[in-house]
């Protein structure tokens, strides 16, 4: 039989369902609680068969954090008897996550650990929505984005972590931002920013070049709104 879980166990799910892929450091950081206690929860989680862990033999050399995720256990536990209300498609999507790729999952990591960089920097003075969050959200982009950053002046923000994705699909991402924007969907009066963290130097000046060009052919200018390619977290300016 499956060890009961308690409430701060429950909301460790969550917040795994939130994020889809957690570390120890990231779920450390998201908590405020030390890395050992992280640790811990997540494999107390795992051996109880509530989250699955990828931990290939080459982490070690390549100093990688394991990544937890929902197990099927988790998936049937958290809709049926704790009552997480999400769409079909959803749930659906959650239970292939064994299966995913390494840039995949890397990318969602990088995704928790931007979060939680943005709130140590900024703290209550933003609200950050998961993709998670933006589940049905009138006039969102698909696919949804990394992150939507809201502070209290009322600026709105996405984050896109690119991670090792290749530049052909940031490049299509840029352009659905500019569709998405000129469609006229969006239920906010002004559109956010958007800001693409990018590691290469080589290829943040790619996608600057790249940006200016599509911009100019649509005839839109930082007055619509802006694609500000940087490279790491720490460099996005909120209000």
């Amino acid at each position: 039989m499956n060890r009961k879980l308690n409430n701060k166990q429950i909301n460790n799910l969550k917040t795994i369902l939130k994020f889809r892929y957690v570390t120890a450091n990231n779920l450390a950081q998201y908590l405020g609680i030390t890395h050992n206690s992280a640790y811990s929860t997540l494999e107390i989680l795992c051996t109880n068969g509530y989250i699955g862990k990828i931990h290939n033999k080459n982490y070690r050399l390549l100093n990688k954090s394991a990544q937890y995720y929902l197990t099927l256990q988790s998936i049937k536990f958290l809709r049926d008897e704790v009552g997480v209300k999400l769409e079909n498609t959803t749930w659906n999507s959650r239970k292939s996550d064994c299966n995913k790729g390494n840039d995949f999952i890397d990318l969602q990591v990088a995704v928790h650990s931007a979060y939680n960089k943005l709130k140590g920097l900024y703290g209550d003075k933003v609200d950050i929505l998961t993709a998670l969050d933006l589940h049905g959200t009138e006039g969102i982009i698909k696919p949804l984005p990394g992150l939507l950053v809201k502070t209290e002046s009322g600026d709105q923000s996405f984050i896109e972590m690119t991670g090792n994705q290749h530049l052909f699909i940031v490049k299509k991402h840029i352009r659905k931002y500019i569709e998405n924007y000129e469609a006229g969907e969006w239920e906010w009066d002004k559109y956010p920013n958007v800001y693409i963290v990018r590691d290469s130097p080589s290829d943040r000046t790619r996608l600057r070049k790249y940006v200016e060009q599509q911009m100019e052919d649509c005839y839109l200018d930082d007055s619509d709104f802006s694609f500000n390619i940087i490279s790491r977290v720490e460099r996005i300016k909120l209000a």
